[in-house]
């Protein structure tokens, strides 16, 4: 009899268990999904705000000064072609 109660109690147990390591592993694929979200963000603000701060503004001047021609002449091509 004693065994009988003691079996019916592990069949909860196994589900409590089940459901504890499931929520678990969901909570900690969320915490660093988050994490992960926040690194990614943090190097685009980086690289985007304070990388070529102390660059010289001549210089990035006269490359943008450069690519603009080929990157207007690219997208004139790109669009002047027929399908």
């Amino acid at each position: 009899m004693c065994n009988a109660i003691c079996e019916c109690l592990k069949c909860p147990g196994k589900v409590l268990c089940c459901c504890c390591s499931c929520a678990c592993k969901m909570l900690l694929s969320i915490v660093f999904s988050a994490l992960l979200m926040v690194v990614v963000i943090g190097l685009i603000v980086y690289f985007t705000v304070f990388y070529h701060k102390d660059k010289n503004t001549d210089e990035v001047q006269k490359q943008v000064a450069q690519l603009a021609p080929i990157v207007k002449r690219s997208i004139r091509d790109y669009f002047s072609k027929e399908y």
